[in-house]
């Protein structure tokens, strides 16, 4: 369908060519929606083609999906395995008083964030402090669609609305919950434990921002600025 920005309103998901080396956009259809926010957010998933589909599940840092999400053993999962001292990257350097080896970067690089290498460098996993925008009530409200099994977020101030559908996660080789719940993954790792990344999470009556292990396999909503 035909598409027209207005200001105030949507932006076009053109395609953006000049992603990093080796990427492609895949952002063809969509649209970035004004919520009246700090950025605009994507109309659907990254690896989705319409709101109504789930897209893609992605371990945390991870830009491809898989056939099994673990932490348990070596080539489990890209940053390293669950309590190893030796984490290549996004690893902890102190953990319960114990000195790890990790670099203690706690925002994902545009070269593993799935939304920026899958759909260019307009496109990013949002930051934490972007999801808790999206949860103040102030700006935006959320209701629950108990037909689809998703959330409408409509921006107060611009009327606005993004479709959350709950997609569930991937633990192992099994997709939990489709239908039933919804996590999204941040940017952002918890600084206290970088086991952990930041994630916003609903159910039919609930919402919130948690922390979640980094191996599950969980949607990616992005942001944009443009």
């Amino acid at each position: 369908m035909a598409f027209l920005a207005v200001a105030g309103g949507l932006a076009s998901c053109d395609k953006n060519p000049k992603g990093p080396e080796g990427t492609t956009d895949f952002s063809g259809g969509c649209e970035a929606v004004d919520l009246g926010l700090s950025v605009k957010w994507a109309s659907y998933n990254v690896g989705a083609t319409s709101p109504e589909e789930y897209g893609s599940y992605f371990a945390w840092g991870e830009t491809q999906e898989k056939e099994n999400y673990g932490w348990s053993k070596e080539g489990d999962y890209l940053w390293g395995v669950y309590n190893s001292k030796a984490a290549p990257k996004y690893g902890m350097t102190r953990y319960q008083g114990i000195a790890f080896d990790g670099d203690g970067l706690l925002t994902l690089q545009p070269e593993d964030d799935p939304a920026t290498v899958n759909w260019g460098t307009k496109w990013r996993t949002p930051t934490i402090d972007e999801i808790k925008e999206l949860f103040d009530e102030t700006k935006c409200e959320w209701t629950w669609d108990d037909e689809k099994k998703a959330y409408i977020v409509r921006g107060l101030a611009t009327d606005n609305s993004i479709f959350l559908p709950a997609a569930g996660c991937r633990d192992g080789s099994a997709l939990d919950s489709p239908g039933w719940y919804g996590p999204y993954w941040s940017s952002s790792v918890e600084e206290a434990n970088a086991h952990l990344a930041y994630n916003f999470y609903f159910n039919a009556g609930y919402q919130c921002w948690i922390q979640d292990y980094r191996y599950y396999g969980f949607p990616v909503r992005a942001v944009t600025e443009y």
